[in-house]
């Protein structure tokens, strides 16, 4: 088998001949576009990688949301130092206002209840279309140095609707707090985006490719055992099996805390899950998550700080974590921060998957 077989064989469930490290594109440089992914490959330094076995996992966008009726405006200064964005929304039914400091939420879109009701009407006026070409063009520029994972309209923010309004919209305290309180604008905006994941994930099944990609980015103690069975869960429940019937296989990213679930995530209808970290990010083994969820892939994501240890000591820890998981339908990648001396410490971990059989 190539590196990619081996690749596509974990992500079909199935037990590879040698267990294989991918890499987000995200992390070469933000290689989003096509034009970006063909110039990082032909690169000197990625292309060493590439050629050593290191694979790239693409995200590919292939529907598109256009939104009527919003004018969108964006301002960005430099104030004591830092970068300042401040983006707007203008409706006929309000403004709403965000801002990022150096990148990093600074003020969310949601502050007051009535906030929910103008991004609710955002969403009823937004137009989803397909952009079934855009797989097809990624396919031409990967070739065998990866595989491309589907996504819908916003690429990176495609999510369940809880996860949206949580990581997109409201913001983390926010929509803690509105959850809690059970405000009802709130669980207003969830029905109607829910509505549009559930047309999206539809226009995703009539579309190209195999595997989706959801990225959830799940706080667990954020929402509990019973909201991720009421928010997630129920749409978990509906959404997989309208792109299972199109032979697609389905994966959410979880790279915290899921022991509390571990029984909910075993009766899941989802294939894998993307991004599984063990502790300290995450709370459970491999070995403990292949006990669990016998019948799950994993995408395993290497803790970042390993990459920052000596040689030895991230070629260990990569031999040790691949013992836990074994090899049936497991594959390592870097899905979260990119290590800041990656060009001498990927060629480790893929020194040590050379070693294991």
């Amino acid at each position: 088998m190539t590196h990619r077989e081996n690749l596509l064989a974990v992500l079909d469930g199935k037990t590879p001949e040698r267990t294989v490290l991918s890499l987000f594109d995200w992390n070469m440089e933000r290689a989003i576009t096509p034009g970006d992914l063909a110039a990082r490959i032909a690169s000197p330094d990625w292309s060493l990688l590439l050629d050593r076995g290191l694979l790239i996992s693409h995200h590919c966008e292939i529907l598109e949301a256009i939104e009527h009726g919003v004018e969108n405006t964006t301002e960005s200064k430099l104030e004591h130092g830092e970068n300042i964005c401040i983006m707007r929304k203008k409706t006929p039914v309000g403004e709403l206002c965000k801002v990022t400091r150096n990148g990093w939420h600074a003020e969310d879109w949601i502050k007051e209840p009535e906030d929910y009701l103008v991004w609710k009407w955002i969403v009823e006026n937004t137009e989803i279309l397909p952009r079934y070409e855009r797989y097809a063009e990624a396919e031409d520029v990967l070739g065998d140095h990866g595989v491309i994972t589907v996504t819908g309209s916003g690429n990176w923010t495609h999510r369940t609707p809880a996860m949206k309004i949580n990581v997109d919209i409201a913001g983390t305290q926010q929509f803690c707090m509105d959850v809690a309180m059970e405000v009802p604008e709130l669980f207003e905006l969830y029905e109607v985006l829910k509505k549009q994941f559930l047309q999206e994930q539809h226009m995703i099944a009539a579309g190209p490719g195999k595997y989706v990609k959801w990225l959830e980015n799940l706080t667990i103690s954020m929402l509990g055992p019973d909201r991720y069975e009421d928010l997630l869960m129920s749409v978990y429940r509906e959404a997989v099996p309208i792109l299972e019937s199109a032979g697609k296989r389905v994966f959410v990213h979880y790279d915290g805390a899921l022991r509390c679930i571990a029984d909910q995530i075993a009766a899941a209808p989802f294939h894998g899950i993307d991004s599984l970290t063990e502790p300290i990010e995450g709370d459970m083994t491999y070995d403990e998550c292949r006990a669990a969820w016998p019948d799950l892939t994993f995408w395993g994501n290497i803790n970042v700080d390993l990459y920052a240890q000596s040689a030895q000591t991230l070629r260990e820890a990569v031999i040790e974590k691949r013992h836990r998981a074994g090899k049936h339908a497991f594959a390592f990648e870097i899905s979260e921060d990119l290590p800041a001396n990656w060009k001498q410490s990927i060629p480790v971990v893929l020194d040590a998957l050379e070693e294991l059989d």
